[in-house]
């Protein structure tokens, strides 16, 4: 990577479309792989760079590190925002009405491919197997079926701020164990 890409671009917006090139891929693969959703990946993408374009002067960092350090905590909050909306949304949206529209087969099938998906899931369900059968239970159930803190809680016989806890610990680990393999 060239060396100060956010700086330049923080001196001079036109420059930023240099750091999108630089680093949308690995933007895009890591949103990929934590949504398992190539269009939702794209779009938090998308976001993810425009809210960076848009708060370009918040960003107080004078080297590459720092400024990828910066990309990457908005890119995590893009996704921890559209975990905490999407059930709502979902749920507005089909009673409005409202089409949302899709990728094309190509781009779909590129951001599959650049997310490496087919290979992940076995990877990904490998390192689910390890974990504690409450522990994947949690996460299932908050992950996949959206089910509020609260109600695991209940279901658990603890507080939902135990639950949280657990829950942010499973992921924590489990982004560990496949970082370590080199998956993420």
């Amino acid at each position: 990577m060239a060396r100060g890409l956010f700086v330049r671009a923080r001196r001079d917006p036109s420059r930023f479309a240099d750091v999108y090139v630089a680093y949308h891929e690995p933007v895009l693969r890591y949103l990929a792989r934590q949504t398992l959703d190539p269009e939702v990946a794209f779009d938090l993408m998308a976001e993810t760079f425009a809210q960076m374009f848009a708060s370009l002067d918040d960003f107080r960092g004078s080297t590459e590190d720092e400024g990828r350090a910066w990309m990457w905590a908005i890119a995590r909050h893009q996704l921890y925002r559209w975990r905490d909306r999407r059930r709502v949304e979902r749920t507005y949206l089909a009673r409005l009405g409202v089409s949302v529209a899709d990728l094309g087969e190509v781009e779909y099938e590129r951001i599959e491919q650049l997310a490496d998906l087919e290979r992940f899931l076995p990877l990904l369900e490998a390192a689910l197997a390890d974990l504690p059968c409450d522990t994947r239970r949690i996460l299932e159930m908050r992950i996949v079926e959206h089910r509020p803190y609260v109600e695991i809680g209940e279901l658990f016989g603890t507080t939902q701020g135990a639950i949280r806890i657990r829950v942010s610990r499973a992921l924590r680990d489990l982004a560990r164990v496949l970082e370590t393999r080199g998956e993420l």
